[in-house]
């Protein structure tokens, strides 16, 4: 068996509080956006429709930070029927994935406004590094997860379907630390790079598979 640290415990409470750090994070992305004519919108305007759309940096920053946390969001929710339990070490862990979370919006804010600026390539770098870091601590995660004897994962999963996660995972990590040598020599690309291999995560993933005779009962599956 697996040596674990701490008290071993169920995810309701560790799921919980998760789900809780992403709803304030995705809630508090439109309170950045301050509507002309607010203490701290824009003004001087002579036209609300013109001055809403001078605000276009602010609305792909809040698009892009919603479909970023989404992403990661949607596989927190899926890895919720993969992991059975947790531990001290894998609550650390996922408290430094919930601290990229709340961090994210930041670079990604950083680079629409230095779009078209001559800080765009620092810009680009520095979104492409804050989301390969967010995917390194999610993988962190995951193979602690597994490692010796699937230290907090189902024990009743298939093999061979926990490769298929790990390689998904995995490729998508690499991809997103390739963008960050690559935004360095072209900063869109880079960039687009790394927010498109995000957005595939809003595909959904396949259906645990589980050794044979071994698949949850139904109230299980509904249940969690």
């Amino acid at each position: 068996m697996a040596r674990n640290y701490g008290a071993i415990r169920g995810l309701a409470r560790f799921e919980g509080f998760t789900d809780g750090v992403f709803a304030i994070a995705l809630t508090l992305l439109i309170v950045e956006i301050k509507p002309p004519g607010a203490p701290d919108g824009p003004h001087g305007f002579t036209s609300l429709g013109l001055a809403m759309a001078e605000q276009w940096r602010e609305h792909l920053a809040l698009l892009l930070c919603y479909v970023t946390i989404g992403a990661f969001w949607l596989q927190h929710h899926y890895t919720g029927r993969i992991y059975a339990r947790s531990d001290h070490v894998f609550g650390l862990i996922n408290l430094l994935f919930l601290l990229a979370i709340v961090v994210i919006p930041y670079p990604i804010r950083v680079w629409c406004y230095q779009l078209g600026t001559p800080f765009e390539p620092a810009a680009a770098v520095t979104l492409t590094i804050a989301l390969a870091v967010t995917a390194v601590v999610w993988m962190t995660k995951w193979f602690y997860g597994m490692s010796g004897e699937r230290r907090v994962m189902d024990d009743r999963l298939a093999p061979d379907f926990l490769r298929q996660m790990t390689r998904r995972y995995g490729i998508a990590t690499l991809i997103l630390i390739a963008a960050v040598p690559v935004a360095a020599a072209a900063p869109r690309i880079g960039a687009g790079l790394s927010m498109l291999t995000l957005a595939l995560f809003l595909i959904p993933q396949p259906s645990p598979r589980y050794r044979p005779g071994q698949e949850p009962r139904r109230e299980e599956k509904e249940a969690s």
